[in-house]
């Protein structure tokens, strides 16, 4: 017994496939390797260390020159495909599009340490004292 149906055929779409109709992925040919790379995320485990390694660096290295996706468009990109599990591809992305476009971490203010050795010794405290109220 056969189960064909030229009527309802049945289709089933790959992980990390961009969807079929008119309205699929065409990306730009410049782009091209680097969009096929993101596809394999959900696969390859180097993938997404890539695309860390590309979002921590995203503000201190000049990307302008390089062929490759920018951080902006990586969530439009989790949301524009199918994935086995789409949850999880758009937490990832959203994360490293994150990261990427936070900006320069910056270093607070040097200021006044909040109890220094002259104001421990004013308040009587011990070496030991001022250890236990850290822990």
């Amino acid at each position: 017994m056969s189960i064909d149906s030229t009527v309802h055929p049945v289709v089933v779409p790959l992980a990390g496939r961009p969807p079929a109709g008119a309205g699929g992925c065409r990306p730009d040919r410049r782009l091209r390797v680097h969009h096929d790379r993101l596809l394999r995320i959900e696969d390859d485990p180097d993938e997404v260390v890539e695309l860390l390694e590309l979002a921590v660096t995203w503000g201190e290295l000049d990307w302008s020159e390089s062929a490759v996706v920018p951080p902006e468009a990586w969530i439009d990109f989790a949301a524009g495909h199918r994935w086995r599990d789409p949850d999880r591809v758009l937490r990832l992305f959203s994360l490293a599009a994150d990261v990427a476009l936070r900006g320069p971490h910056r270093l607070p203010a040097p200021g006044p340490a909040p109890c220094s050795g002259t104001a421990a010794a004013r308040l009587g405290l011990a070496d030991a004292d001022l250890l236990a109220g850290e822990l």
